[in-house]
């Protein structure tokens, strides 16, 4: 016969076993360490946009869709292993007629860590964003001596 409390400790046991494996991955790792502040929001405030990432010869390129961003909302880090993209807007308007008051407001926020296939020259790194995708252009890396950099997206 099933022992109850047995099946609720194996239960247990694979529940942990699954979270243990959620929070060794490398994105979530660096979501924890770097990004502690988007560890206390919800998760479901924070969107990953869609994201393209191809190889052309030398060069990684990486496209990120987030419509209703201002490249000043943007801020981009690339080291030699990953690409990390975040973005956060928020608005706000308010409208006072015949004696309603009305206030509205939104936020979006964006965030996203993407590991290169290989090692990148972070000092190539070339970032634009032009109709609400923003287009990261990086050549594959030959030495080791770049380890972070903050880009200015155009």
């Amino acid at each position: 016969m099933l022992d109850p409390i047995d099946e609720i400790r194996k239960f247990h046991k694979e529940m942990n076993k699954l979270f243990e494996g959620f929070f060794s991955r490398p994105s979530v790792r660096l979501l924890k360490e770097d990004g502690k502040e988007l560890m206390r929001k919800p998760l479901s405030k924070l969107m990953q946009p869609i994201t393209d990432v191809s190889m052309k010869g030398n060069d990684i390129v990486a496209r990120f869709d987030m419509p209703g961003m201002d490249k000043k909302d943007i801020i981009l880090k690339i080291t030699e292993d990953y690409i990390e993209v975040r973005a956060e807007r928020k608005t706000s308007s308010s409208v006072k007629k015949k004696g309603i008051y009305q206030a509205m407001s939104s936020s979006k926020r964006y965030y996203r860590i993407i590991p290169f296939p290989t090692k990148v020259d972070c000092n190539s790194a070339k970032a634009s964003y032009k109709n609400g995708v923003l287009e990261v252009k990086v050549k594959k890396n030959r030495s080791r001596k770049e380890k972070l950099k903050a880009v200015k997206v155009n």
